[in-house]
């Protein structure tokens, strides 16, 4: 592992009081009667049942995953100066979501514009989501986590070994060297030439759909807010304008809708718009290479 930057001084940021509870997990029954090998999470706090899971799934109290990740992140190269936290409980606790940006990690050589250094967290008792978290590049032009097209940067582990600060500090000292591919990789994006048609139709194909029984159908309404997002990046007709697209999709969800599934739809748009990018959009990277 490499010399932390962390000066001993520092503190890590703590997370909100809300998502700091020991879940409790308690025998489901239905009509009096139990369920076999199905088992109720259940928030002490407030008693709402939160999640239900089998006889396997154990559940642990935030904190535990949040002090032992900030163990590994302060023993890793990574400098953590200035870093600042935003944490996000979702349904009552059943799912959490948190950012840390590090803006001591500069991607601007490689990149071309300014940009940092995001790390994404996410973790729940209901088994929504699996515990991750995911290094990104963050361009500040428009805030948009640029998720990694080729390879997720990150960790997604087992609970036993993701509370392993030796595990999490030895991974997290290897994100600086990925993310200045990744953003050298987006920057040559921009000579991909991607017409607004041709865009059109990729998020016509690939984003803005949904099945029915009788097929798969275009979401209008999702593919004109698309559109209109695609429209509002002055960045040519190339394959960078649809990737900020994308990941605009992935992080500004929050921002653009209200209520309380808000962190919810977060969580599941940040995982649609990644197979997109890993699969359809890689392709399309891959095919523009070829010719």
């Amino acid at each position: 592992m490499q010399t932390s930057i962390a000066s001993s001084s520092f503190v890590a940021p703590a997370l909100p009081a809300e998502l700091c509870f020991d879940p409790v997990r308690e025998q489901a029954t239905r009509n009096g009667t139990p369920i076999e090998g199905r088992y109720w999470v259940v928030n002490p706090v407030n008693d709402k049942v939160i999640g239900i899971g089998k006889n396997i799934h154990r559940v642990e109290n935030y904190n535990k995953m949040w002090t032992a990740m900030w163990d590994g992140l302060a023993a890793s190269s990574l400098d953590l100066s200035e870093v600042s936290v935003q944490a996000h409980s979702v349904n009552d606790g059943a799912a959490m979501r948190a950012t840390i940006d590090l803006p001591r990690h500069d991607f601007q050589p490689q990149l071309g514009e300014a940009a940092k250094m995001r790390i994404s967290i996410v973790d729940s008792h209901d088994q929504s989501v699996r515990r991750t978290v995911k290094a990104m590049v963050l361009r500040l032009a428009c805030l948009n986590g640029m998720l990694s097209v080729r390879e997720s940067i990150g960790i997604a582990q087992r609970h036993t070994l993701f509370n392993d600060p030796e595990v999490v500090g030895s991974v997290a000292s290897g994100w600086v060297g990925k993310l200045e591919n990744d953003a050298y990789e987006m920057a040559k994006m921009r000579s991909i030439d991607v017409t607004e048609d041709s865009a059109i139709a990729f998020y016509r194909g690939n984003v803005a759909r949904y099945n029915t029984a009788s097929g798969v159908k275009t979401n209008e309404a999702m593919l004109e807010r698309i559109i209109a997002i695609h429209r509002s990046y002055d960045l040519g007709n190339n394959a960078y304008r649809v990737y900020n697209t994308l990941t605009h999709l992935s992080t500004h969800i929050e921002a653009s809708r209200r209520g309380g599934d808000a962190g919810r739809k977060q969580m599941r748009i940040e995982q649609d718009i990644e197979q997109v990018l890993r699969g359809p959009f890689a392709r399309l990277l891959d095919e523009a290479a070829v010719h």
